[in-house]
């Protein structure tokens, strides 16, 4: 958990060396696919698997921080994309949930949070996103000000 210096502002963003390791991951997958031209089927597959995981490893070292938290009067939460930062106030914050599910014989999480500004969006976070355990960031949102429903 990233936190910028400021108390009442938290961010929350995919850890740094996890971006960095897809990114080398991607390339060595991209110098696998040149070794084997031989097999162009595999060749093929192993080249757009490792353009797909470089490119996953460049996005979440483009997009930091994914998700802040400022408490104030409003609270607002901060969202991080490829296309830019959105910052919503409480105002604009219908319903923040947190799932749990179970999906291969283990719980898996995931924070949705709804909102309205210029038209209704569904932001859906899960761990590998906020690179923390997601319970903690509910804590946080909470403290700041947020309701939060919780199916735990």
């Amino acid at each position: 958990m990233d936190n910028s210096g400021n108390s009442s502002t938290r961010e929350w963003a995919t850890p740094v060396p996890a971006g960095v390791a897809a990114c080398i991951g991607g390339l060595i997958l991209i110098g696998a696919a040149v070794v084997v031209a031989n097999d162009p089927a595999g060749s093929v597959l192993l080249g757009i698997a490792g353009a797909l995981l470089a490119a996953l490893g460049a996005y979440t070292l483009a997009v930091r921080p994914r998700l802040s938290v400022s408490a104030g009067a409003p609270p607002a939460l901060s969202v991080r994309t490829i296309t830019g930062r959105r910052t919503y106030t409480s105002e604009h914050v219908q319903r923040i949930r947190l799932l749990t599910m179970r999906r291969i014989g283990r719980r898996a999480g995931q924070l949705e949070i709804d909102v309205v500004d210029d038209g209704a969006r569904l932001l859906v976070f899960t761990r590998w996103d906020l690179g923390t355990d997601l319970i903690s960031v509910v804590d946080e949102l909470r403290a700041a000000g947020f309701e939060v429903d919780d199916d735990r």
